[in-house]
């Protein structure tokens, strides 16, 4: 399943917003990337929502009535991950993004060649992180999880519980679509209820899995065999 890259676009001007739009959509269409774009026009409402989903951020810093580097101070506090790339109509703003980790600045008027490099740019950083995030609905609102912190996703009831390192967080969703998605990052089933991340396992005995922590989980008979064999190959290929 194709990992959707998460972009905030938070502009107020409608001709400036309507244009960083077509230019990510032909981005994307050209680098065969999917991006969920999420548009914003009030930087207190962009605030108000923010929920650490975001893999791209890109922020006008004169916002009316907000500035975009308070924003990003502000954003920074909830989020150290985000990658900030701002917008402004001078030069000499970009200085201030230092301030808060931005990765670059693009000048306006927008145009497709140079905003490309900043995306490139953005895209090359998500790529090369080792660790991996997905971005979890809870009641509360959104979570960014590391991979690495899961250990297992159970399903209970109608809800997932995500069994992370330090505590539990309940979502939605069906245990198949994580078995998807997450399968190339060594999370494999083990039985009808759990989805196991392999990087934890610290023994197999018959058909008990030891985890980090103190957790068993067993492996149903049915599926041993394919578990065992996709547990030897991502071993093998040095994902563990």
């Amino acid at each position: 399943m194709e990992k959707k890259i998460s972009i905030a676009v938070v502009e107020d001007n409608d001709e400036d917003r309507t244009l960083a739009v077509d230019i990510l959509h032909r981005y994307e269409s050209e680098h065969g990337y999917h991006f969920d774009v999420e548009l914003y026009s009030v930087g207190g409402e962009f605030l108000s929502k923010y929920r650490s989903q975001y893999d791209i951020l890109l922020l006008d810093i004169n916002l009316e009535n907000s500035n975009g580097i308070d924003i990003a101070r502000k954003i920074r506090e909830k989020d150290e991950d985000v990658i900030i790339v701002f917008t402004t109509n001078l030069a000499r703003y970009a200085t201030y993004g230092y301030e808060v980790g931005a990765l670059d600045f693009v000048l306006k008027p927008l145009s497709y060649a140079s905003f490309c490099l900043k995306i490139d740019r953005a895209m090359k950083l998500l790529n090369s992180r080792h660790s991996q995030d997905i971005v979890l609905q809870a009641d509360d609102g959104y979570r960014r999880v590391n991979l690495d912190d899961i250990l297992y996703i159970e399903i209970y009831a109608h809800d997932l519980v995500f069994h992370l390192v330090e505590g539990e967080l309940r979502s939605y969703g069906t245990l198949k679509k994580y078995e998807e998605s997450l399968g190339q990052f060594g999370f494999l089933r083990c039985n009808s209820c759990y989805l196991v991340n392999v990087r934890h396992i610290l023994r197999v005995e018959k058909h008990d899995l030891y985890l980090r922590g103190g957790t068993i989980l067993k492996i149903s008979h049915p599926k041993r065999k394919t578990f065992m064999d996709n547990f030897r190959k991502f071993i093998i290929e040095g994902g563990h």
